[in-house]
């Protein structure tokens, strides 16, 4: 299975004034060829899977094949953008990886993590039917070690020594019925309503804006 989407959230986060880039977990290259045609910057990738870095080489300035859960990123220099985008639930130890990060940023640099949101309301549905199932791909992907909500989410970040600037969940309220006669301009407003009242009940995934505390 490879990864090619690309995750719309992060790519608007991405600051117009960055130069250099580090995509970890950067699938097939999309969100990284994204940013460079809007953005005059080098982007450097990093992947587990071969068939995606036969893809990414072809977008990316520069893509590495590495076990995530062992990799060191010291050697690679300095970012102003570090992106996580849907790949810390995929390691065993996710702070690990984190902490080692901060010796690629700089005081300035900023880092986009998107977690998915175990917690969101359609999960939740299933876990009260009693249904704990793991799927190919989605929020009970079979390939995640490690589950987050609204608060884990954060305190993940904190925890391996990041301030989160800004944070924001992806979603909308349920209105499958009555979303066909409502004006886009209501349905719009109830769904930042929700999201931003009930983050962790009505986003399906997290995008946290961070700096580094230990960065020099």
């Amino acid at each position: 299975m490879i990864y090619e989407a690309v995750n719309q959230s992060v790519l608007l986060r991405v600051p117009k004034t960055a130069k250099h880039l580090l995509d970890i977990g950067c699938g097939t290259g999309g969100l990284g060829r994204k940013i460079k045609e809007f953005i005059s910057c080098e982007v450097v990738g990093v992947t587990y899977s071969e068939a995606e870095l036969l893809v990414a080489s072809k977008m990316l300035d520069n893509v590495l094949l590495c076990n995530l859960n062992n990799f060191n990123p010291e050697k690679l220099g300095k970012f102003d953008c570090i992106i996580c985008s849907h790949i810390l639930e995929h390691l065993y130890q996710a702070e690990k990886l984190l902490y080692s990060l901060h010796k690629n940023m700089n005081k300035t640099s900023v880092m986009i993590v998107a977690l998915p949101n175990v917690l969101y309301w359609k999960q939740r549905w299933q876990f009260i039917r009693g249904r704990f199932r793991y799927t190919d791909g989605g929020l009970m992907d079979r390939t995640h070690f490690r589950f987050f909500d609204w608060q884990t989410a954060h305190e993940l970040l904190e925890n391996s020594g990041y301030t989160v600037l800004e944070s924001e969940a992806d979603g909308c309220f349920p209105l499958p019925f009555v979303r066909r006669i409502l004006p886009s301009v209501v349905s719009s407003a109830i769904d930042r309503a929700a999201i931003q009242h009930f983050p962790g009940l009505f986003g399906f995934q997290f995008i946290l804006y961070c700096r580094s505390k230990l960065a020099k």
